[in-house]
């Protein structure tokens, strides 16, 4: 049954004008590529810790035990740059799923309401879900080769993207690019699910408190806690995920600790849980957090922004 009166009035709503399918997707593309380039440095952060068998935190065995202690190692041994290590794979994923996604939504959030389910948080929810599977399909192999670049040490096994995806596929592959999808799916289509619920539906009350110049405000306020949300519910298929796209490439990242192989899902799943604990699953849930408030919040935003500017300017 549709939650009657929960979701929000947008800008387009309010000012009686449907953008394009194709405008969507580029307003999606836009706010995918600035939330990238400010919230990198947090991602390259969650990766390592991620990867990193020994604990990350408690007892400093490992490499990278914290925050700033992590940030400050790796702009000491590999320069300040090596905090945007794999900037443009990330750049290319993050585009390529912001096409996908919110264009994708937008059409089945369109369909949705024509034929008569209406626009309540609960259909946001489940067109957002359908909508993450398409932008992760899209944009998978981009994340497989961002993850490769991101994680390899000294000397370095790849020298850019597109070395890397052509070794890639001479190595081991094309299946290879999308290796880590099961897992990926699985985190994607409910964590863009809960993305969306929570967007709409703190959207009601935060438009309330900001009224109707305050729109882009609303949006900045309830895109953040959406992607707290819904990234903290979600998280520990992320570092799954993780993990299964190393297959292959493990031996590169000996100099940054022990290192594990996987013959596959189920088994990297029992061998993290017994030899890690179950608290291994959430390593680097805290730069990974502060990357979803602050994507989830710019994207959202500047998705909003965009769509606002292409409503002034072509309609």
């Amino acid at each position: 049954m549709a939650d009657k009166g929960s979701s929000h009035v947008s800008y387009q709503q309010k000012n009686k004008v449907r953008l394009s399918t194709f405008e969507h997707a580029l307003a999606g593309g836009v706010s995918g590529f600035i939330t990238r380039a400010v919230a990198q440095p947090l991602d390259v952060l969650k990766i390592r810790f991620q990867l990193q068998v020994e604990p990350t935190c408690g007892k400093r065995t490992g490499l990278y035990y914290g925050i700033l202690q992590a940030t400050a190692k790796i702009v000491n041994t590999e320069g300040l740059s090596g905090l945007w290590k794999g900037h443009v794979p990330a750049q290319f994923l993050t585009v390529a799923y912001g096409i996908g996604q919110f264009g994708s939504y937008a059409f089945l959030t369109r369909i949705a309401s024509e034929n008569g389910f209406g626009e309540s948080n609960s259909i946001r929810g489940t067109c957002g879900g359908i909508s993450g599977m398409i932008g992760t399909l899209l944009s998978m192999p981009c994340d497989v080769v961002r993850t490769r670049v991101v994680a390899q040490g000294h000397p370095k096994q790849y020298s850019g993207m597109f070395d890397a995806c052509r070794q890639i596929l001479k190595k081991e592959g094309p299946q290879s690019l999308w290796r880590g999808l099961t897992p990926t799916l699985l985190q994607n289509a409910p964590q863009t699910a809960l993305q969306f619920y929570f967007y709409n539906a703190f959207m009601k009350f935060a438009t309330s408190f900001c009224g109707e110049d305050g729109f882009l405000t609303a949006s900045a306020i309830s895109g953040t806690a959406a992607g707290a949300f819904a990234k903290a519910c979600t998280y520990p298929l992320d570092t799954l995920k993780k993990r299964i796209q190393m297959r292959g490439f493990e031996d590169a990242r000996s100099q940054f600790g022990r290192v594990v192989k996987y013959k596959s899902m189920l088994e990297c799943i029992a061998k993290v849980t017994q030899e890690e604990g179950v608290i291994a699953w959430f390593k680097g849930l805290w730069p990974s957090l502060l990357k979803a408030t602050v994507s989830s919040g710019l994207i959202f935003v500047s998705y909003e922004f965009t769509c606002i500017f292409l409503t002034k300017t072509y309609h």
